[in-house]
């Protein structure tokens, strides 16, 4: 999501992905993202120790997943209404600057 959302891409972690888009997002959400990732290290990198097993409880599944969730309604749900609010208010405004221009009426506009 870093990848698409923020167009980073050539980076040697992903740590250094986040740390990218550091300045371009809340410091609290910056601080959740870093925290899930640090969390998904535990299971991708397993400790020297193989008897040493942290396990992620359902409620912290759970968390995760909402967090994730709510990123994508953040930065790609919210966004995709927001250019359709913005499309809308701009062909609406085409249409009565037309209509002003009596270049169509509001007749041929239902």
């Amino acid at each position: 999501m870093i990848r698409d959302f923020y167009n980073i891409s050539g980076k040697k972690s992903l740590h250094h992905e986040i740390e990218e888009i550091k300045d371009k997002i809340d410091p609290d959400m910056y601080e959740a993202i870093m925290s899930l990732k640090s969390i998904g290290n535990i299971g991708a990198h397993p400790e020297k120790d193989i008897n040493l097993i942290i396990d992620v409880e359902p409620e912290e599944a759970n968390e995760l997943i909402a967090l994730i969730e709510m990123l994508i309604e953040d930065w790609y749900i919210t966004r995709y209404k927001r250019q359709e609010r913005i499309n809308g208010i701009k062909a609406m405004n085409d249409e009565k600057q037309a209509e002003r221009k009596g270049t169509i009426t509001s007749h041929q506009i239902e």
